[in-house]
């Protein structure tokens, strides 16, 4: 991000982008671009300007900072490489969700347009249980480069974990946002909370939703409190992706700061061209080539028809066509 602008040609949007960026802490780096190798690429304190963690005493013999000490430095901001075909590649992986595709994508088609990164409104998608809400969150942010870590928050009864639990508990340790942003050095990894929907409430340890709510508010998410570390931390570019199977069970708080898409079960054409992708992402899993494997007329017609409701069943029948395949060849 480049600093060239004058008194006199500076105009009211450009102010309006720099009290943003030093609200956020964004850092100009042009020693270290991310991404695509262009200049003008950003880095970011998440923590406290020239805050340093103590110097962990020879008498310890576990450091209780250890997992976080990367972020006394700027960490970087991820832009992914390519984005003239990352939509188009992921499109083709999920034809059943264009919608889905066309919202994730919004904040680095705008980066890929002007050269600004800005943080990613949270998304929740909505649909029938194996339509493949999270698979297209998956997808579309492993493409695009960014990290990607997935919690299924249906049985998650404590919520602290996602605050930081306090030095004084015997199971402290920061948040696992914090954490994360630390590991992977980076200030805009993906975090997708599966079934938010089903989150235990009222429980001893805070409710899930409830305690989101920080992190989708930009304001707030812009200097979180980490209970343990008990320092503001800027997680203001994290990117969420919420998934629910019935909306009505989602608090409106938390509906309120989302960009809400339906995402429907695949009918048609659109069934073939998934079960085709899984058995590509199959065989190479198993180190084969997906060229070897195929679906006959007779196979995609019985996809079509017992497949269309849930994408975890129809990857437990390809499985089968391909084993048989395989036990074919092995008599052949």
């Amino acid at each position: 991000m480049t600093e060239n602008n004058t008194p006199d040609t500076q105009t009211d949007s450009l102010s309006s982008e720099a009290f943003l960026e030093e609200l956020l802490g964004i850092v100009p780096d042009k020693e270290t671009p991310v991404g695509e190798q262009r200049s003008g690429f950003t880095c970011l304190k998440v923590l406290p300007e020239d805050h340093s963690f103590p110097e962990n005493s020879s008498s310890r013999r576990i450091d209780r900072f250890a997992s976080v000490r990367r972020l006394e430095n700027p960490v970087k901001l991820h832009t992914p490489r390519n984005f003239a075909t990352l939509k188009a590649r992921v499109l083709e992986a999920c034809p059943h969700a264009p919608q889905a595709v066309e919202v994730l994508a919004c904040s680095d088609e705008e980066w890929s347009e002007w050269g600004k990164v800005v943080p990613m409104r949270p998304v929740l998608l909505v649909g029938p249980p194996g339509c493949g809400k999270s698979t297209v969150a998956r997808l579309y942010h492993e493409m695009a480069g960014y990290p990607v870590k997935t919690i299924n928050v249906s049985g998650m009864t404590d919520a602290l974990s996602l605050m930081g639990v306090h030095q004084s508990f015997g199971e402290a340790k920061p948040s696992l946002v914090t954490e994360l942003m630390a590991s992977t050095e980076l200030a805009n990894p993906c975090i997708i909370l599966d079934e938010i929907d089903k989150a235990p409430r009222g429980g001893q340890h805070g409710n899930v939703q409830d305690v989101m709510l920080q992190f989708l508010e930009g304001m707030e998410a812009g200097s979180f409190n980490d209970v343990y570390l008990n320092l503001p931390v800027n997680a203001g570019y994290v990117r969420w992706v919420l998934t629910a199977n019935d909306l009505s069970q989602v608090s409106e708080p938390l509906r309120s700061r989302c960009r809400i898409v339906l995402v429907d079960q695949p009918k048609g054409q659109d069934v073939i061209l998934l079960a085709r992708r899984i058995m590509a992402e199959i065989a190479r899993e198993r180190d084969l080539l997906p060229q070897w494997f195929t679906l006959s007329q007779e196979e995609e017609e019985l996809v079509q028809r017992y497949c269309t409701k849930d994408l975890r069943s129809m990857r437990h029948y390809i499985e089968v066509i391909m084993k048989d395949q395989m036990t074919y060849w092995k008599v052949a």
